[in-house]
């Protein structure tokens, strides 16, 4: 366990260190492989980047930061801490918002998702229809 954390802690370490911002080209070609050894899991899946606009994530995700997603094949495998990118559930002009779950839906809201920003006040329930897939790194602007 100690040595799978290790491995992991590298790759992500050599993320961070990784291409910024503007050098990752707009058609999602980039070959994020060798910036994630030991972190296989999500390797035999396709990678999606956005770059977030705004500040409702901060400090965990700032304006102009790259978020790496993944699609997430059974939604009920999410759990309350995930974040999350997804297309707004009442405002769909609004997409690609990253936002953390804070509660799982039961009853009559099963197979929704209770976000929000970790620097807002503002929750919505999404629907699973709308999750586009599990933010699982950030290059964040500037390295910082």
């Amino acid at each position: 366990m100690l040595a799978l954390s290790a491995v992991m802690g590298i790759g992500w370490l050599k993320a961070a260190l990784g291409p910024q911002p503007e050098e990752i080209p707009h058609d999602n070609t980039y070959n994020w492989a060798e910036y994630f050894h030991g972190y296989e899991a999500y390797l035999d899946q396709r990678i999606s980047y956005a770059v977030m606009i705004g500040t409702s994530m901060a400090p965990t995700i700032k304006d102009n930061d790259v978020v790496l997603w993944v699609e997430v094949d059974n939604m009920a495998e999410l759990k309350v801490g995930d974040i999350i990118i997804y297309q707004h559930p009442t405002r769909p002009y609004l997409d690609n918002i990253a936002h953390r779950i804070i509660e799982v839906g039961t009853g009559d809201r099963e197979n929704q998702f209770l976000t929000k920003g970790d620097n807002s006040s503002e929750e919505y329930w999404v629907p699973e229809g709308n999750i586009h897939g599990l933010v699982i790194g950030v290059i964040y602007k500037n390295g910082s």
